[in-house]
């Protein structure tokens, strides 16, 4: 995502008439990069209570820092999808069920008497206290990855998708394809409503006093002061 403060910029400009503009666009550059550092902390932040996307994931969020030359900066995120294993998935097997921990533990159970409607599908949370069902998925006790289902994925960018398959391919023997399932991506997660509000807040609250603190650090030194 990209937050704009060109309008904050030239009103620093207008303010500070009597400093060049290499030294108004060197303190600019160093603003937004520190402006950044708090709008990443406060992306994967946002994410983190809103979704259970693991830690390991959220390193996906990532500053492109801003330079003198080319005063834009961005938080990027990962667009790579994230397995359904990583959201508790659980499944009802006709007798018992499987299911992994948020850690990746997985566990299994056995039923005394078999359920009357075995196979409704894996369900898992991804955004927190809403679990939902994949009314098509399964789930293989001791494989990993470990949530399934007969079909495959399509195509990429807006026509990424997975498509059933509802019946057999081979008549006899092995019936593939069997694909593993992913759901969110971080760039997702990063791109809610929620979070980018968040986010945009931090980095409005914050530009404009990391500019006053660069512009008062160069002051300082062209007037002989100490840093």
């Amino acid at each position: 995502m990209q937050i704009r403060i060109d309008s904050n910029i030239e009103d620093f400009r207008r303010r500070f008439e009597n400093l060049s503009k290499e030294q108004l666009d060197k303190a600019a550059a160093r603003a937004i990069n520190r402006t950044l550092l708090k709008g990443r902390t406060e992306a994967r932040k946002a994410v983190k209570a809103e979704y259970n996307i693991p830690q390991k994931n959220l390193d996906g969020i990532q500053n492109k820092n801003a330079f003198p030359s080319f005063l834009e900066g961005y938080i990027t995120a990962s667009a790579k999808p994230i397995p359904m294993d990583a959201f508790a998935p659980r499944f009802e097997t006709g007798g018992g069920s499987i299911s992994i921990s948020r850690r990746g533990v997985q566990r299994t159970r056995e039923y005394k008497r078999a359920k009357k409607n075995p196979g409704k599908g894996v369900s898992i949370e991804v955004k927190k206290g809403q679990r939902q069902v994949v009314p098509y998925a399964f789930m293989i006790r001791g494989a990993k990855p470990r949530v399934f289902a007969r079909g495959q994925y399509k195509g990429g960018g807006n026509s990424f998708g997975f498509i059933q398959r509802h019946q057999r391919e081979n008549k006899t023997g092995n019936d593939i394809p069997i694909k593993p399932l992913v759901s969110v991506t971080v760039h997702g997660a990063v791109i809610n409503d929620k979070v980018k509000g968040n986010i945009k807040k931090i980095i409005d609250d914050n530009f404009d006093r990391n500019m006053e603190h660069e512009i008062n650090y160069l002051l300082r030194r062209l007037s002989g002061g100490s840093g």
